[in-house]
């Protein structure tokens, strides 16, 4: 069984907002709580790409993936961030990972179509 999160249920509520500063404390909060729960890292690295704070991004998605190495999320994610910081190829070389981590993971498979399409174009 699962362990409840408040915190991590909250900071999701201000993310349905898109309030991504608002729901960095909550996130801070659950990590302390739930210190081997790779997702209010993941989560916490999201609302960092949407504020721009990539290098921090990345910090948490990392930190996410050596909780959980066998998680295509925080890897993707690093891709996200990557990409969000115009570091294309390194992108590339997150969301290739993500999808041979977990070849039937949708957004893996989204992610890698979608940065060929841009590579192609550009």
């Amino acid at each position: 069984m699962v362990e409840p999160q408040p915190w991590q249920d909250d900071a999701k509520t201000y993310m349905d907002r898109h309030d991504w500063a608002g729901a960095i404390p909550s996130l801070e909060r659950d990590i302390v709580e739930h210190p081997l729960d790779p997702w209010s890292r993941i989560f916490l690295g999201v609302c960092h790409v949407e504020l721009k704070n990539f290098d921090l991004a990345l910090t948490h998605f990392r930190a996410a993936e050596s909780l959980a190495p066998d998680l295509s999320a925080p890897v993707g994610c690093q891709g996200d961030a990557l990409c969000a910081a115009g570091k294309w190829e390194e992108a590339g070389e997150f969301y290739r990972r993500a999808l041979e981590m977990n070849p039937t993971d949708e957004l893996a498979m989204k992610n890698w179509k979608w940065w060929n399409s841009q590579i192609e174009n550009a």
